[in-house]
């Protein structure tokens, strides 16, 4: 049992940007956003690796000894993630969010639009209802 509240995940998180706002403006909040999604997608792509490392480390009793004798290991997984994080694919996860950020504008747009229409109709009801009254 933890005493702690369960951690959100970013994806859990509804990130506050203004719609009227260009959405290739990235807040500092979105920042950390893609700076996480990132790395965990590194780690994931190097997940076989990490996992050998682990085990690796975790058979032998003495932690200096498991370092020495699953160095190879190591070298190898930390070359896989260092392989994922560049800023080639910091960009592409910039470029994601940003496209999630233009979806979330059409869609605000879009309900936005909706929404009026369905104002503007029921005005001209009650316009109607006074009229006829």
């Amino acid at each position: 049992m933890s005493y702690y509240p369960k951690k959100k995940e970013f994806e859990d998180v509804e990130l506050p940007t203004d719609p009227n706002m260009p959405p290739w403006i990235i807040s500092p909040k979105e920042e950390k956003v893609i700076f996480a999604r990132w790395r965990r997608k590194a780690f994931a792509k190097c997940d076989d690796l990490i996992k050998a490392y682990v085990e690796c480390s975790n058979s032998y009793k003495n932690p200096i000894e498991g370092m020495e004798k699953c160095k190879a290991i190591n070298e190898k997984s930390l070359a896989c993630v260092a392989k994922y994080q560049k800023q080639k694919y910091l960009d592409i996860e910039r470029d994601l969010l940003v496209e999630e950020k233009k979806q979330k504008r059409d869609l605000y747009n879009y309900y936005k639009e909706k929404k009026l229409k369905e104002l503007q109709l029921e005005r001209e009801a009650a316009k109607k209802n006074q009229e006829a009254n």
